[in-house]
């Protein structure tokens, strides 16, 4: 039964500098004092509508829920810097602590949210707050793990979009406080939200909003200078965790590691869970994700995201009314595509997942490698070969699906590939119709033989599910950055081992695994000009002509995760 609520609007909340931030805080209208939900955003308080959990929902459950405004963001005073992460740690810490201090709150406080909301959290909770009992971070990622996910490339259009729109809040800022910006920064602000790709083709890459007293250059990011997420010191977070994830997110692989970071040095049975859907980077969190319709338990409502976190913040925030046989906690909920229910697992990757290699090989009886390339269970038989493309950075791979930031110039989720295997500069390498059902469950990585007449250069690669009528499905993908020492990547090939991710995808029988490689994936992520130096400061390309070579000494290998054979009947996956 639903409780009457009261929410109280603006509240103030001041910070030890004296700065006010502001905060909606929505309660049980009666009743004793109960714990608190704290959400901290830099999107606006009011319009927050997240399918994760809502404050309407913990208000039902009989928790107060805290929704601020980070400082200068909306009805929060203060300035606001893009990219800069320095002051969400000290006003997470004084949020938490006036919250705990209110006659409303029993003194125990909880954090939630998903993106910017999610990494605060892990901020706040480096700084100890006495009161802080559990965070719940919804898709996040620290610096030095989304570097290693992307393998140095920039997600382009995810920081450039997102640059866009806090820039086009810093004009209306400087135009409310008769301080007008001039008129050309007015314009490339409204075209990099309108027509990007016009702006992101541009050489160098740093000369985009690269405006006097903007806060959130690029040049900045290239330069080092700043990071595009935090990073972390995970040894000072001593609370439990509820990290939430999806195979399409941005940040799906920050998300895992930071679980698993967490269990390493906290592995007590019940203090740190993960949930990983089929879902993009978004606040909604629907069934229906790319191409595919995951059924009725792949939505946040169908997975009962909202209960799983409350029966969490429950079991540590007041154990006492914990439900009764209700889960113990720990361990890993995910979501197999495919099979389209929900599993467990004591750790990620399940710990009955085996490394199974699967290699790539040239066109059956040594035909052109027009004709595609193989994928193998076994290494081939017939010796070293290679095949080759040229990358054309004014000619890129354009960005379809995948991982990418869905603001709506790029789709994201797994869409089929198909179109984009007809192009010279993307290799594929084909599997035989699979027999049984093959369930690819934890984390895939491919190593490539590779070679470059270009000093510097990039690879991309993804893994696709071929359907019997032809569709390609995008599974998983990876990229990496390539600068040789000397003259460069002109001899001999190398190893390149490229991350691909986590995933847990049923590839069914009369389906074929596919790898991809090419050089460009673009807008999402950033071109490499195949010159060496920053890539952000280059003022020119080149074509360079690239390599994958296999076979004899040159094995390019796909290392997939992989359960055992699913048994038959019902009873293996959770309905939610």
């Amino acid at each position: 039964m639903g409780r009457t609520t009261l929410i109280e609007h603006d509240v103030p909340v001041e910070m030890r500098d004296g700065t006010v931030l502001r905060a909606d805080v929505w309660r049980p209208a009666e009743g004793p004092p109960s714990p608190a939900v704290l959400f901290r955003t830099p999107y606006g308080k009011s319009p927050l509508g997240l399918a994760t959990l809502t404050p309407a929902q913990c208000v039902d459950r009989g928790y107060a829920a805290v929704v601020q405004d980070t400082r200068g963001r909306f009805g929060s005073e203060g300035e606001w810097a893009p990219l800069d992460w320095s002051q969400e740690g000290p006003d997470g810490y004084d949020t938490v602590e006036w919250a705990a201090r209110q006659p409303w709150c029993d003194g125990n406080v909880a954090m939630a949210g998903t993106s910017y909301q999610a990494i605060v959290q892990w901020l706040a909770a480096m700084e100890k707050p006495p009161h802080l009992r559990a965070i719940a971070p919804t898709m996040s990622t620290s610096a030095p793990l989304d570097t290693e996910q992307l393998g140095g490339s920039l997600r382009l259009d995810h920081l450039t979009s997102w640059l866009g729109l806090t820039a086009l809040e810093w004009v209306q800022r400087r135009a409310a406080a008769d301080d007008p910006v001039d008129g050309a920064v007015v314009s490339e602000v409204l075209q990099l939200l309108t027509t990007p790709e016009v702006l992101l083709r541009r050489w160098p890459l740093s000369a985009i909003l690269d405006f006097d007293g903007f806060p959130g250059r690029l040049r900045d990011i290239f330069a080092g200078r700043v990071t595009t997420v935090a990073d972390y010191r995970l040894g000072e977070v001593g609370v439990p965790t509820f990290s939430v994830g999806g195979w399409y997110d941005v940040f799906s692989y920050g998300t895992i590691e930071l679980h698993r970071a967490m269990c390493a040095q906290d592995p007590v049975a019940g203090r740190h869970e993960l949930v990983v859907g089929p879902w993009v980077h978004s606040g909604q969190l629907p069934q229906v994700q790319g191409e595919v319709n995951t059924g009725p338990y792949g939505s946040a409502q169908g997975a009962r995201l909202a209960d799983l976190h409350l029966d969490f913040f429950d079991r540590h925030l007041r154990p006492d009314l914990a439900r009764t046989g209700q889960d113990s906690g720990g361990g890993v909920r995910y979501f197999l595509f495919g099979d389209d229910t929900w599993h467990r697992a004591a750790t990620w990757p399940p710990p009955e997942a085996a490394d199974v290699p699967w290699y790539l090989a040239g066109p059956a009886g040594g035909g052109s490698s027009g004709e595609g390339g193989r994928l193998l269970p076994a290494p081939p038989q017939e010796g070293a070969g290679h095949d080759a493309f040229v990358y054309d950075p004014e000619d890129p791979v354009p960005s379809h699906g995948g991982r990418v930031l869905q603001l709506g110039r790029l789709a994201a989720g797994p869409l089929s590939q198909t179109h984009l295997e007809g192009r010279p500069d993307v290799l594929c390498y084909t599997s035989e119709p699979l027999t049984e059902p093959l369930d690819v469950v934890g984390r895939q990585r491919l190593r490539l033989r590779f070679g470059s007449d270009a000093p510097a250069t990039a690879v991309v690669a993804k893994l696709t599910d071929v359907h019997p009528d032809g569709r390609s499905l995008l599974v998983a993908e990876a990229s990496l950055r390539l600068e040789a020492e000397g003259d460069g990547p002109r001899g001999e090939p190398y190893d390149a081992d490229l991350l691909l991710g986590d995933t847990a995808w049923r590839f069914a029988p009369g389906h074929r695994l596919r790898v991809h490689v090419t050089s460009s994936n673009f807008p999402h992520l950033d071109r490499h000009p195949n010159v060496p130096g920053p890539v952000g400061e280059a003022d020119h390309c080149r074509t360079a002509r690239q390599s994958v070579w296999y076979g004899g000494p040159y094995e390019s290998v796909l290392r997939l995760q992989i359960l055992p054979a699913p048994s038959a009947g019902p009873g293996a996956g959770e309905s939610a």
